[in-house]
C-alpha cells in the first residue's frame, strides 16, 4: 500500500528539514570549537601580556638578588604561558581545519569569509632574558 501523494510530499518535506537542521548544526559545533579555541587563546595572550608588564616592573628593581630571583621565575613562567599557547594554537588549527572538513562535506566551497573570521595568531617565541 502506498502512501497518498500529499502524505508522501510531507514526510518528504519532514526529511529535508531535518537535514537542514543537522547540517546546520555540525556547523555550528564545528565553528564553536574553533571559537572556543581563540577565545582561550586571546585569554592566555592577555595573561602573558600582564605577565610582562609584571616583569618590567620586576626590571626596575633588579640590584637586588631577590629581584634577580623574582625575574627569573617570571620569564619561566611567561614560557610556560607561552608554550600553553602555542599548545591551543595547535589545537585551534585543527578545529579550523575540521570546520572547512566540514563545509566541504557539506558542499560548501568558499571560505574566504570563514578566513576573515577565525584568524589564528602566529606561534609565539619564548623569551630567554628579559
Amino acid at each position: 500500500m502506498q502512501l497518498p501523494r500529499s502524505q508522501r510530499e510531507e514526510k518528504h518535506d519532514n526529511l529535508c528539514e531535518e537535514l537542514l537542521r543537522e547540517r546546520a548544526a555540525v556547523l555550528g559545533r564545528a565553528g564553536t570549537a574553533v571559537e572556543d579555541a581563540l577565545a582561550e587563546l586571546t585569554k592566555l595572550d592577555n595573561e602573558i601580556k600582564t605577565k610582562r608588564e609584571q616583569l618590567k616592573s620586576l626590571k626596575l628593581r633588579e640590584q637586588c638578588p631577590q629581584g634577580l630571583n623574582e625575574q627569573q621565575e617570571g620569564v619561566e613562567e611567561i614560557n610556560a604561558k607561552i608554550d600553553k599557547f602555542n599548545a591551543v594554537r595547535k589545537k585551534a588549527q585543527l578545529q579550523y581545519y575540521y570546520l572547512i572538513v566540514t563545509r566541504e562535506a557539506l558542499g560548501l566551497r568558499r571560505h574566504d569569509m570563514i578566513r576573515e573570521i577565525y584568524v589564528i595568531p602566529i606561534k609565539k617565541e619564548k623569551i630567554q632574558d628579559f
